[in-house]
């Protein structure tokens, strides 16, 4: 057996300076281990250390914004035996983003200067094809990890507390039969308590929750603000990824500027990574004991977070992700009608 411990400690960055504890600063660069534990893995397993980036971490590194914070990771990634990882990224530009392709090339051309590695340059455009082919896929794949936020937004207008919004969103959940989806069910609760105690939260993080959680006047913007919300949702549970090698075992870790997702990873961990069929993994996630979520809802979260004692059918997971969307595409559709009503009555005031 052999002791595996992380390589990069939780830190954030501000002009290239490192602090242990999260900055005032809006653009602070967080690198955070998603396995903060020791671990022991079976000898002759080659454990891999991968530093997953977000796609504003990406842009910074290929368009030289932020450049001390840029040289803070060239640094680095020198000193230990870390691989920058672009996938994730890349994901979201091949989904939303008509220069992905150049923004690739770019990514390899940095590799090639900063690391003298030319490897980036002669498999990019393999790798470029294979996420152009699999674009609908890594839509729909985005589209699944959405499924509550529509609810979540509903729920989150409502004037009840954040204890009964949560019994609500579990009942809706089994009710509906659709797939139990333990991170995004911490994460409605980060947003509920956000509503209902202000007072434990920075002003700029509020802020954020609060242009994230508006309701927008049609269909197609509601459900596109749902769609950029679940690409920063997805980073944490996307980061948790098997290789396709049996005797390699990934240990990951994230590096993000976005206000949202450092304010959500403060409140939960991940004790270990499940390897699954079809190339899938899982995360055993929980929340942090000295999280603000987990000392004000706590209880509640144990009491409703969904849960199934039976193992899951192939079948029945694809019938439950059908009915996901569904779900997901009635709560986009009555956060509208919500934005709709607040209108009318505004209107009336003022009459």
């Amino acid at each position: 057996m052999q002791l595996v411990t992380p390589l990069l400690e939780e830190q954030w960055i501000v002009d290239g300076q490192t602090h242990s504890v999260r900055p005032s600063e809006d653009d602070a660069l967080y690198i955070r281990p998603l396995l903060n534990s020791t671990g022991v893995v079976p000898a002759g397993i080659r454990v891999i250390h991968s530093l997953v980036l977000d796609n504003n971490v990406l842009s910074d590194l290929v368009e030289n914004r932020r450049p001390s914070n840029n040289k803070f990771l060239i640094d680095l990634l020198r000193a230990k035996p870390v691989e920058l990882n672009p996938v994730f990224a890349m994901i979201e530009q091949r989904q939303k983003y008509a220069g992905a392709t150049a923004v690739l090339h770019a990514y390899s051309e940095y590799l090639e200067e900063n690391f003298g590695w030319s490897a980036a340059k002669v498999g990019a455009a393999a790798f470029d094809s294979a996420l152009a082919s699999a674009k609908e896929q890594l839509i729909s794949n985005i589209d699944l990890l959405s499924g509550y936020l529509g609810a979540m937004i509903f729920l989150y207008h409502q004037d009840v507390p954040a204890s009964q919004k949560l019994e609500w969103l579990s009942g809706m959940i089994q009710s509906s039969d659709i797939p139990y989806l333990q991170l995004q069910f911490y994460f409605a609760a980060l947003l509920f308590l956000t509503r209902e105690r202000p007072d434990l939260f920075r002003a700029g993080d509020l802020e954020k929750v609060r242009d994230e959680m508006k309701l927008e006047a049609s269909f197609e913007k509601q459900k596109k603000k749902v769609l950029n919300l679940s690409n920063d949702l997805a980073l944490p549970a996307v980061s948790i990824f098997p290789t396709a090698t049996p005797n390699q075992l990934v240990w990951p870790y994230v590096a993000t500027r976005d206000k949202l997702v450092q304010l959500f990873l403060s409140e939960v961990s991940c004790g270990l990574i499940e390897k699954l069929p079809d190339g899938r993994a899982n995360g055993s996630w929980a929340l942090k004991s000295t999280g603000v979520v987990s000392t004000h809802l706590g209880p509640t979260i144990e009491q409703h977070l969904p849960r199934r004692l039976e193992r899951t059918s192939p079948q029945q997971r694809l019938v439950r992700k059908s009915r996901l969307q569904a779900f997901s595409d009635q709560y986009i559709q009555k956060c509208v009608e919500m934005r709709l009503r607040h209108n009318a009555a505004d209107s009336n005031v003022g009459a």
